[in-house]
């Protein structure tokens, strides 16, 4: 069967990089995420607004290290071991242009926050889809689908996060972002719609109950 599934692109692609120049120096990031839900009421369907401001703390122990703390990193997915034709592709909701996207594809383990790598569950393969990045206000004005055959299956599992890239001197690793964990977050099982027709990823809630705002703090140490 065909699984067509679209990502909402929520992440502002700010980065910052740089050396620093004294031992146990703060680098800083305000990252800025924000989704549109569709939820239903008792009087039809209505639109929620969440945004997360997510501050990324950096301390690097030498002077002289190089960093980068970019809000957008790779979207990685864990799904079936057996899918293949694995696909990505930028659709822009201004209509007109379709973009290809990177993927790389069973990649055996992924370094999520400093300490040891992710592996996938028995059964399972790990994917990493490169994110197109858009100037100004423009960068949310895509989505992207991930495309991909698999056996005929009643429920297809699948676990996904978004990410932040931290480098720091010669190592670096991917931050959760949403949701904000430190692993793969929870296992997502759903029913493929017939004949290959898309369906949207359910983002988890940005903002706890139906608050419009949350901030939060992570603070982040160089990998070893």
């Amino acid at each position: 069967m065909l699984v067509r599934e679209r990502f909402e692109a929520v992440q502002v692609p700010h980065r910052i990089a740089g050396t620093t120049t004294r031992a146990e120096q703060v680098v800083r990031n305000d990252c800025t995420i924000s989704a549109v839900y569709k939820i239903r009421e008792a009087t039809g369907t209505a639109f929620l607004t969440q945004s997360q401001l997510v501050h990324l703390r950096l301390r690097v122990p030498i002077s002289g290290t190089a960093y980068e703390l970019a809000c957008l990193g790779p979207l990685v997915a864990e799904l079936p071991a057996g899918a293949w034709k694995i696909e990505a592709t930028a659709r822009d909701l201004s209509g007109g242009r379709h973009t290809s996207l990177s993927v790389r594809t069973h990649i055996p383990s992924v370094r999520l926050a400093p300490g040891r790598p992710a592996r996938p569950a028995p059964h399972e393969q790990l994917i990493a889809v490169v994110w197109p990045r858009r100037p100004g206000p423009a960068y949310d004005d895509y989505r992207v689908e991930l495309g991909f055959r698999l056996a005929k299956a009643p429920l297809v599992r699948e676990r996904v996060v978004y990410t932040a890239l931290i480098s720091c001197g010669g190592s670096s690793y991917l931050q959760p972002m949403v949701p904000l964990t430190n692993d793969l977050g929870f296992v997502n099982a759903f029913t493929v719609p017939p004949n290959g027709k898309p369906f949207d990823f359910i983002l988890p809630h940005l903002a706890s109950g139906i608050s419009s705002h949350g901030e939060t703090t992570r603070t982040l140490a160089c990998g070893r």
